[in-house]
């Protein structure tokens, strides 16, 4: 007996299911043959989406499920939903790295390249292009063959809310404001609906669901089989089906769990090893590959970290930054700060008052404890002296006593921090009365800067008869000067937290501040003091420069009529007139009650009038600067006119590009047990054009 064999081929994997239905009457003993179905699938997971010659293929990098997360700062598992209406897309876009399993430390790991990005509901999408090197083309093999299928994004974290179902005890947040910055191909996903696409915009199929659409194809063939030792073939038959449903059911149940406790583990020691250092993926990789416990990891990392910084102390390991939503800690980070700042500038705004409220009364000792903890690092039986020592030492000192999550202290930070803001508000405060009439500017090094001095631009010429215009020429002289570097270092030692001296932590750096604001101050008002020779050879104020006058006192008016005379008067070097207007009256001390008395006629004497006054001298700003008295070739009786540094130039100030004002810069010490704060001041000042300053001397 023979049946024709029919045979049809699917797009499936090859799987072979052979059952058998048979069934003799009692009364017939004699064997009889047995129909067998054989049912054959062939599956071909190929993406219909992947282009072998450019190597671009589509894929699924998001489907917006839950992610098992694990907080390496409190040592907290929560499950992390992001919000595709708060994805920042636009740097996958731009040409996001796609990834080796998140290995960002070298251009190897780098497979290839987003093209394109784009989010669809909670799903996010990408099209991928893969390098064409040749260490990147069997991983390419792989993905269009199906065989690697999985992919998980990196990203930064702005901002999470707690999204936690009530009555759930698992920790639930949903990002609403975040950043992919590259796509990794992965073996275990933590989203495991992540894949690359079989056609753009949809999902792929899975072997399971293949399995249960696909039409069997029977291939009848003839098998021998006594009745009387398969009686009830078909009841066993059935039973075992059912039977081995159950088993898979089971076995896939196992699976799962498996697979979630390993993502998890996996997670928990990259969570670890990739805090605030940086530890080599090989390394990692053959912790997680090894399958040791996330407590052991943890301290075969502490263990390499501590030996890596013992080989090089004074090189520390370079902090791996994470951009992501930091809630409690810089809550606690600010609150703190400005605690410390209330504490030694009690005069401050309502808002730094709200912020400092939770920490204030207490102690440097207190908030050190405080970020301890807060670090994972048990402080119980720890002494005063102990606490200060290990949150002043970071990552090293906390090593001897590290039980939780990788981390540092943010104790150093803060106290830099509020130093540094204290140095800053003290330099910004400082009077520096030179810049209302000086030019400010910056320079690229420390070479000469060789300043151009215009001369006058001679008149339009009327074009010719071809319309050729007539060219024109200008001649300069050269005023030159270089910038000079200037500092100090503030050291915040343990003995200070200690002591609880908030003087040496707010007072010495508001000094340094004020310090390097007075350095400025005394190298312009030295111009002007000074009176060096200019390009020319002679000085900055002398007759031949026409801005020097004598028996000029500043109580007559007419005196002040005069020099603002002579300001209008001054030409450049072909003879133009420059028409300059001075606008600020500089004086000594000794000076100033006359010049608030013409600047201000209201506190002229009875037998004057405002009408007395001229409007533009009522009209001119005062600068008062006490450098002026304390020389005695300049006399406290001399004064000065500056025009505005607008209308020409006068004194130029200058900075390093980039730096201008006080620099200041923060290291955990070295030298010193605890943190050092450097002040640089990189600055120079120079006299540019005489033509828009003019002293006046009197007998």
């Amino acid at each position: 007996m023979s049946e024709e064999i029919k045979e049809t081929v699917l797009e499936t994997a090859p799987v072979e299911v052979v059952t058998a239905a048979a069934e003799q009457p009692e009364s017939e003993p004699a064997p009889q043959e047995v129909l067998v179905e054989r049912f054959t699938v062939t599956a071909n997971f190929a993406p219909p989406s992947a282009n072998d010659d450019a190597r671009t293929i589509d894929a699924v990098w998001y489907t917006g499920a839950k992610v098992p997360r694990f907080d390496w700062r409190s040592g907290e598992e929560y499950d992390l939903i992001l919000d595709m209406k708060g994805c920042r897309i636009d740097r996958l876009n731009n040409g996001g790295p796609v990834l080796d399993s998140h290995s960002a430390y070298g251009v190897e790991g780098q497979l290839g390249v987003v093209r394109k990005a784009w989010a669809k509901k909670s799903t996010g999408f990408a099209t991928i292009q893969f390098s064409k090197r040749d260490d990147v083309t069997p991983i390419w093999n792989d993905v269009k063959g199906g065989i690697i299928q999985n992919l998980s994004p990196g990203m930064w974290i702005y901002k999470k809310v707690d999204t936690t179902p009530k009555g759930q005890e698992r920790k639930e947040f949903t990002a609403t404001d975040w950043e992919p910055f590259e796509i990794s191909l992965v073996s275990v996903p933590a989203d495991p609906n992540t894949n690359f696409m079989s056609a753009v915009g949809t999902l792929p199929a899975q072997p399971a669901n293949v399995l249960s659409n696909l039409a069997p194809v029977v291939e009848t063939q003839r098998a021998s089989a006594h009745t009387k030792e398969n009686p009830v073939m078909e009841t066993t038959t059935q039973d075992a089906g059912v039977e081995a449903q159950q088993n898979e059911e089971t076995l896939a149940a196992a699976r799962d769990e498996a697979v979630k406790a390993e993502r998890l583990r996996a997670n928990t020691i990259r969570a670890i090893a990739t805090g605030p250092f940086k530890v080599e993926e090989t390394f990692l990789s053959a912790l997680i590959d090894e399958g040791v416990s996330v407590d052991t990891a943890r301290e075969r990392i502490m263990t390499k970290l501590d030996a890596e910084y013992r080989k090089h102390p004074t090189v520390p390991i370079n902090p791996v930054v994470t951009l992501g939503c930091q809630d409690e800690t810089d809550k606690r980070r600010e609150g703190m700060e400005a605690a410390l700042f209330l504490r030694g500038t009690p005069r401050a705004s309502g808002e730094m008052v709200e912020k400092g409220r939770e920490f204030a009364g207490l102690t440097l000792v207190d908030m050190a404890r405080e970020c301890l903890n807060a670090a994972g690092v048990k402080t119980r039986g720890m002494s005063r002296s102990d606490i200060a020592r290990v949150a002043l030492q970071g990552r090293h000192g906390a090593a001897e006593y590290f039980t939780g999550a990788m981390t540092i202290s943010d104790f150093p930070n803060i106290l830099a921090n509020v130093a540094n803001k204290t140095l800053r508000q003290a330099y910004e405060a400082a009077p520096r009365t030179f810049m209302p009439f000086c030019r400010q500017v910056t320079a690229f090094d420390f070479k000469p800067v060789n300043r151009i001095q215009l001369s006058d631009i001679a008149a339009l010429q009327k074009t010719n008869e071809n319309g050729e215009f007539v060219r024109i020429y200008v001649s300069d002289s050269k005023e030159s000067y270089a910038l000079t570097t200037w500092g100090g270092i503030v050291p915040i030692t343990r003995k200070v937290v200690l002591n609880d001296d908030l003087q040496a932590l707010t007072r010495i750096p508001a000094g340094l501040g004020i310090a390097a604001a007075t350095l400025e101050s005394d190298a312009v008002w030295a111009v002007v003091t000074a009176n060096a020779n200019m390009a020319d050879g002679l000085p900055l104020f002398h007759a031949t420069h026409k801005n020097l006058s004598g028996t000029n006192a500043l109580a007559a008016v007419a005196n002040i009529t005069t020099a603002r005379k002579l300001m209008r008067k001054q030409t450049a070097p072909k003879g133009t007139i420059l028409n300059l207007v001075p606008k600020f009256l500089i004086v000594p001390a000794a000076l100033e009650g006359i010049a608030a008395q013409l600047t201000n006629p209201i506190n002229l004497a009875a037998t004057a009038s405002a009408a007395d006054v001229p409007a533009f001298v009522r009209a001119m700003v005062p600068i008062v600067e006490p450098r002026l008295d304390a020389v005695a070739s300049v006399g406290d009786t001399n004064w000065y006119t500056a025009a505005d540094p607008s209308t020409i130039d006068t004194i130029e100030y200058c900075y390093l590009e980039g730096q201008q004002g006080i620099y200041i810069e923060t290291r955990q010490g070295f030298e010193v047990d605890g943190v050092e704060i450097k002040a640089r001041l990189d600055f120079a000042a120079a006299a540019i054009d005489h033509r828009g300053l003019q002293k006046n001397t009197a007998a």
